[in-house]
């Protein structure tokens, strides 16, 4: 897959999936006194979380926070379930439920041939190995052997 700019998902994002009132209430319900919105910190973990499910398979955004397009739909439903579990009174539907199953499923076969991930263009670099790349590892000595264990 080419390169493609991956996204930082902004609270905008979660209208597409929510009528504006359900999104308007898990932004402002049930907040501490002092308590900004809760939207940045949840969408900062849940973002994390894509992020780290898939960087073993492929290169991650430099860009904190972002995830590629072709998951965007999967970390706005994973930020939706984060923030309905503050407020336990506001019951998911059974189709949002079923869209947040859907989203694990999709983090199971991110980056693989069934739902295939763009690279960044801003990808992370593995650290740069000072000298030729090679490391010599010596072989410890044994202090058994097959013929000293053999009836065990």
């Amino acid at each position: 897959m080419s390169a493609t700019a991956w996204i930082v998902i902004v609270v905008d994002d979660l209208n597409d999936y929510l009528v504006s009132v359900q999104a308007s209430a898990l932004r402002t319900a049930a907040l501490a006194s002092g308590q900004a919105d809760p939207f940045a910190n949840i969408m900062h973990d849940r973002c994390n979380y894509v992020r780290n499910r898939i960087s073993k398979l492929i290169s991650i955004s430099l860009t904190p926070y972002a995830v590629p397009p072709e998951l965007k739909t999967t970390a706005c439903w994973l930020i939706i379930e984060s923030m309905q579990t503050r407020i336990p009174q506001l019951k998911l539907s059974d189709d949002q439920k079923s869209l947040i199953a859907r989203a694990y499923k999709d983090l199971d076969i991110a980056a693989t041939k069934d739902l295939p991930i763009s690279m960044p263009t801003d990808p992370e670099t593995p650290a740069v190995q000072s000298g030729n790349g090679l490391t010599q590892v010596s072989k410890p000595t044994r202090k058994t052997s097959r013929t000293k264990l053999d009836g065990l």
